[in-house]
């Protein structure tokens, strides 16, 4: 709930922010522009609670230097069965094989 009370206050900060710009052109006071104090701690307490209601007590963090398996760097990135396509036809070659059967455009 708290987290939808924040939201509404950046929401509000946001509306009200627009509407003393577009009051400031008006006035053609657009030169003084400054955040008013009361718009600045809307969005500053929205903000908070957002960040403290949204992020920190869903603890829905997950451990990101949990692996699985361990496999040094070397191992990750070994990939046996990828082949990069040498040239214009080496794009097409699975699509030649499955049409002529095994031909191999390179050689």
């Amino acid at each position: 709930m708290l987290k939808v009370i924040g939201f509404l206050l950046l929401l509000h900060s946001a509306i009200s922010l627009i509407r003393y710009r577009k009051h400031l052109i008006y006035k053609d006071m657009a030169d003084q522009y400054h955040i008013p104090l009361d718009i600045l701690l809307e969005i500053i307490v929205g903000f908070a609670l957002n960040m403290f209601f949204g992020v920190i007590l869903d603890k829905k963090f997950v451990n990101i230097h949990q692996f699985p398996h361990k496999k040094t760097y070397d191992q990750a990135l070994q990939r046996p069965n990828f082949k990069q396509p040498g040239g214009r036809g080496g794009v097409f070659q699975s699509v030649v094989k499955d049409k002529i059967g095994n031909f191999d455009i390179n050689n």
